[in-house]
């Protein structure tokens, strides 16, 4: 090795506390366990992992060096027996995370100023414990397809197309879809293909039901955008639960049971996108999670009891879910700039981070990025 190669090694120590090694070792592998069996010629070895790795060290200190001979050694056994992992520096292994497992001293009177220290360093590594986090928003979908098949089921329970209703029940649907779909931000467009395969399946109930749940696609409201006023759907719910309808009257047009359906799909959709949205804000899933429940609630003032339960589960999933979630993302606060400002200035004025210019010109809605106006309300996120 050459005279550069070891004017690059740096100085053993460990905690900082000096010493002198002349030998590098170390110790690894697997941990395996091997089975042998009765009658059986070939054993089986069965590996459970790496094995921690061991680095014994033969550590000497000599008088009348860098250091006080007495000093270094007391020091040594200090560092050695404190509590924790501690910092091995050693001139080729380089730096390590150890523990001492194990370490002896040797000093003997014929040899005055010197002692060596035989010691066991293993690897320090991490306590790691396994760690178990709720999937609120699984649950939440599980809930939504619950729901959904729950309402389908009571459906088919109470409907029966007749000819001489077709038109009315065709009436009751196209109002009920239209209904839902402005309650819903949806464009009608996005469901024609949809609508037009419903409308065609009025007298077929078998084929009609799972159409109906497929009705509103849960993936294009998805969004922590998107805003839902279900109120306009109280009186579609109020009008079809009658106690006729378990018994179909052959005078009485399924009309409304066909539009409370929509209207129990629309609010599953919904339900359903919710916990499939990511949203930036806390105050956007609770302003979501508001608007939803009280779209379950107007489903559920009037469910007859084969559909309550699984809207109730839904309800609770939905308020898990999104009080889970939310508390995990900022909050909107608002504060002020002392005066009118460049966004980048503005952004490390607020946030500490000029990079998060764009979302502070967004948020407001800064007509120039040059000029983010001081001495008025800005809304900014907590975190």
């Amino acid at each position: 090795m050459s005279s550069s190669r070891f004017a690059e090694l740096r100085d053993a120590s460990f905690r900082g506390a000096p010493f002198e090694v002349d030998t590098r070792e170390l110790a690894g592998g697997r941990r395996l366990v091997r089975h042998e069996y009765p009658l059986r010629d070939t054993p089986y070895a069965e590996d459970l992992g790496r094995k921690a790795g061991e680095w014994p060290v033969e550590a000497f200190i000599i008088e009348g060096r860098k250091y006080g001979y007495a000093q270094a050694r007391d020091a040594l056994i200090k560092a050695l027996n404190d509590k924790g992992p501690g910092t091995l520096i050693h001139p080729s292994l380089g730096e390590l995370t150890v523990a001492v497992e194990s370490f002896r001293l040797r000093e003997s009177s014929r040899e005055g100023g010197y002692c060596t220290f035989s010691i066991n360093f293993v690897e320090a590594g991490q306590a790691e414990n396994p760690g178990a986090a709720r999937n609120t928003a699984q649950a939440g979908a599980a809930r939504a397809a619950a729901a959904r098949s729950a309402a389908l089921d009571c459906f088919l329970t109470r409907y029966a197309a007749l000819p001489q209703w077709l038109n009315h029940t065709l009436a009751a649907l196209e109002n009920g879809v239209a209904l839902a779909c402005e309650c819903l931000a949806l464009p009608r467009s996005l469901i024609e293909t949809g609508y037009a395969l419903v409308s065609g399946l009025l007298l077929e109930p078998a084929a009609l039901a799972p159409a109906l749940g497929d009705l509103f696609p849960a993936d294009e409201l998805a969004g922590g955008s998107r805003h839902y006023d279900f109120a306009p759907l109280s009186a579609m719910f109020a009008r079809a639960y009658d106690p006729y309808f378990i018994a179909p009257d052959p005078f009485v047009s399924p009309g409304p049971l066909l539009a409370a359906q929509v209207a129990t799909q629309a609010v599953i959709a919904a339900a359903e996108a919710a916990v499939q949205s990511d949203f930036f804000t806390a105050d956007d899933a609770v302003a979501i999670r508001g608007e939803i429940l009280s779209g379950i609630d107007l489903a559920l003032d009037h469910a007859p009891d084969d559909l309550f339960g699984a809207l109730s589960d839904l309800r609770l999933a939905v308020a898990v879910d999104m009080t889970t979630r939310g508390a995990q993302l900022p909050r909107i606060v608002y504060t002020e700039l002392p005066s009118t400002q460049p966004a980048l200035v503005a952004a490390y004025t607020i946030y500490g981070d000029a990079g998060r210019e764009a979302e502070l010109v967004m948020r407001n809605r800064v007509r120039h990025p040059g000029r983010v106006p001081g001495g008025v309300p800005l809304e900014v996120l907590s975190g």
